[in-house]
């Protein structure tokens, strides 16, 4: 069995001279964040054998699915590997917390909001490097250190990790099922500018090969586009475990070319140690499990899927990146971090509540009639979300979905659903049950100029009708009597 180090629990948050909530106590690797779970109740070892092949992802699938996400999962054997692996480790809002080291996502909003502030104008243009350049939030850059606990492969083998293999047709294209599913992938330009760290899938195709696939538009993509231009490979490295917060970061979509690494130290509260590499020119998160280090073939892909994903059906086999490893180091107690995409309620829908929360900070500098944000879980793949306004009038959702269109956090955003601030809780149930009852097509449908994004105005604001409300003194008198009604 894995011993793992007494977990740090977390301090209260504290306020800095710039008005700025601040967490403490930063989680620094895998490690420890298991311990914290465990010593929180949040954690279930599994002790028996579970193969990676489909069985670890169908434990994960059934206890995901559970109202509140379930505990994480700890498979101490996984079948034929030395090494455990570890999901669902962020499948509930309490985990998020804890990873993130706040007792309310509610904080990373206040954060991001006075971080926000510091600036005079935001520039959705240039808003990375506003961001950048504030004293308040370069303080997190990251140090320089070192990682003893890494021991290099004398001949690297991917083949030694218990990659999973989540659904029965995964890499049937080629006949290669398995997985690094929850990496953070590191790149850098040609010239050793705009460190880039994504998370992106990865085919295991061999002991020395990956198949890792990024999107043209993505830090990585952009970066594999010049070196292709210089004809030359890309250098990567891929990672697994270390600082929870880096591992937000990187899911993250970041305006610009702000920098992943700072930006979680700025989520952690502490700048991160980074390390240099074995082989490769970049350097990467000092507290991995893993550090995966290659080049990227600028000549040649490979056909990559299908890949079964939250839409419920498989994304089809496309051409990919090849990615030739050169050297693997790991820790000797080495614990595999794992993820499981598919229909939700899945993992990834609650890690996306931290970027919910940190979005709605600079949706309220951008329009500031915006109250709230909601992804709903069956749509938050799509940039798609409720939003309240606070006063309402009528012209004012198609004013402020234009302003959000052209932001890179909706601009692929099939549906944005505008309700009142006064609506209540913002859920699919309640947004869908104004938008059958108040909508008028004609009138409250809105397209953009493309026609493939749609915003609805459900506020109500073009109703004289008063709405339903109860009396209040009535509701606080029910409330002060429920227990004589013997309900």
């Amino acid at each position: 069995m894995h011993v793992f180090p007494k977990p740090v629990l977390h301090s209260p948050v504290s306020i800095n001279n710039a008005g700025i909530v601040e967490m403490t106590a930063p989680i620094h690797n895998l490690h420890q964040f298991i311990s914290l779970l465990e010593e929180q109740g949040e954690l279930s070892r599994i002790r028996v054998e579970a193969g990676p092949i489909l069985e670890i992802a169908a434990i994960t699938d059934r206890v995901c699915k559970q109202p509140d996400g379930g505990r994480a999962l700890l498979f101490e054997k996984p079948t034929g590997k030395r090494f455990p692996v570890a999901t669902n480790l962020f499948g509930s809002l309490r985990r998020v917390c804890l990873a993130l080291g706040v007792d309310s996502l509610d904080r990373l909003t206040e954060r991001m909001t006075a971080l926000l502030a510091l600036a005079p104008e935001l520039d959705v243009s240039r808003l990375d490097r506003q961001i950048g350049a504030l004293p308040e939030f370069s303080r997190f850059t990251p140090v320089t250190g070192h990682d003893a606990d890494l021991v290099a492969m004398e001949t690297p083998d991917s083949g030694r990790f218990p990659f999973l293999q989540s659904w029965p047709g995964d890499g049937a294209r080629e006949g290669h099922p398995r997985y690094i599913t929850l990496p953070q992938v590191f790149t850098v330009a040609p010239d050793g500018g705009s460190p880039n760290c994504g998370m992106y899938r990865c085919q295991v195709r061999g002991p020395r090969e990956l198949a890792v696939c990024w999107s043209p538009g993505s830090g990585a993509g952009r970066h594999f586009e010049a070196y292709r231009s210089r004809g030359e490979p890309m250098p990567l490295a891929i990672c697994l475990g270390g600082a929870p917060a880096a591992l937000f970061s990187a899911t993250m979509p970041l305006p610009g070319d702000l920098d992943e690494m700072t930006f979680a130290g700025f989520l952690r509260n502490a700048p991160l140690a980074l390390a240099a590499c074995r082989s490769v020119p970049l350097r990467v998160p000092v507290g991995c499990e893993v550090v995966m280090e290659g080049y990227a073939d600028p000549l040649e892909t490979v056909m990559e899927g299908p890949f079964g994903n939250h839409t419920g059906f498989y994304a089809p086999a496309a051409p990919a990146a090849l990615v030739r490893v050169v050297a693997i180091s790991h820790r000797a107690d080495a614990v595999i971090p794992a993820t499981l995409v598919g229909p939700p309620p899945m993992e990834d829908c609650w890690m996306a509540r931290a970027w919910e929360r940190l979005l709605l900070g600079f949706l309220r500098r951008l329009a500031p009639a915006v109250a709230e944000i909601r992804f709903p879980p069956e749509w938050v793949f799509h940039q798609s979300a409720i939003i309240s306004l606070e006063n309402p009038n009528p012209g004012m959702v198609r004013e402020i979905a234009g302003v959000l269109w052209h932001t890179p956090w909706f601009g692929a955003a099939r549906m944005l659903v505008f309700v009142d601030a006064d609506t209540g809780p913002m859920d699919l149930s309640r947004a869908a049950w104004r938008g059958i009852n108040l909508a008028d097509a004609g009138l409250d449908l809105i397209r953009d100029e493309s026609g493939t994004r749609v915003a609805l105005d459900v506020t109500g604001s073009r109703l004289s009708r008063p709405p339903v409300a109860m009396d209040g003194a009535i509701a606080e008198q029910v409330a002060r009597r429920w227990r004589e009604y013997g309900i």
